[in-house]
């Protein structure tokens, strides 16, 4: 198992495509260090990093490791963190659990 929980790498819109790669590279990175059906929790802080791009970075790196990401969770914030329905910048939380197995 290998845990992801970086700090920010989207703190401004602008940084939103540096931010995808850099999410990219750390899942492949981690991706490399399991074993076969190894699981991998993938976490963003980052609120201009929707969750939607989170899994296509996951997704990614899987492709290009040649192996697959099979998602069997998603996660987000704890009612410790709530989110306010008038400010969409609190729901900034995000995880993903994912087996990572060969193709």
């Amino acid at each position: 198992m290998v845990v992801l929980d970086p700090p920010a790498f989207v703190k401004r819109r602008k940084d939103l495509m540096k931010g995808k790669e850099a999410y990219r590279r750390l899942n492949q990175l981690a991706m490399q260090l399991l074993a076969r059906d190894g699981l991998l929790i993938s976490c963003s802080c980052s609120h201009h990093m929707p969750a939607e791009d989170l899994q296509a970075a996951i997704q990614s790196a899987s492709r290009h490791l040649g192996r697959d990401a099979q998602v069997l969770e998603q996660g987000s914030q704890a009612p410790d963190h709530p989110v306010h329905p008038a400010i969409p910048e609190t729901a900034y939380l995000k995880a993903f659990y994912v087996r990572v197995v060969d193709a």
